[in-house]
């Protein structure tokens, strides 16, 4: 019964681990890096997950989801936001946020 237990487990976790998504990459505006501790917010239907930026501006954010999804950030009191798809392996967004005439915007590099 142990072993039965065990071995459901292990395939229960196998599983989740092969829908698990990674975004990860770069925040800069201006040519400099987002502040650390930028956070990045990524919604995939009903899933949802947050990271922030370090020293770097890079982030990564993992998710056990995949498929198109939608990637804020909380910059300048606003969370401009980019459509995004998440892959089974890792996935590279390098953004640029950009500030013009106080309307706050996220683009891919």
């Amino acid at each position: 019964m142990r072993t039965t237990l065990l071995v459901s487990a292990l395939c229960i976790g196998l599983a989740s681990a092969a829908h698990a998504g990674e975004l990860f990459g770069t925040v800069s505006e201006n040519g400099r890096p987002l502040p650390q501790g930028t956070t990045l917010k990524l919604d995939c239907g009903g899933a949802s997950a947050s990271g922030s930026t370090d020293q770097f501006g890079s982030y990564r954010i993992q998710l056990n989801a995949s498929g198109e999804c939608s990637l804020s950030i909380a910059h300048k009191g606003s969370s401009p936001s980019l459509k995004v798809t998440l892959f089974d392996k890792p996935t590279r967004y390098d953004l640029v946020v950009k500030d013009e005439a106080g309307k706050v915007t996220v683009s891919r590099k």
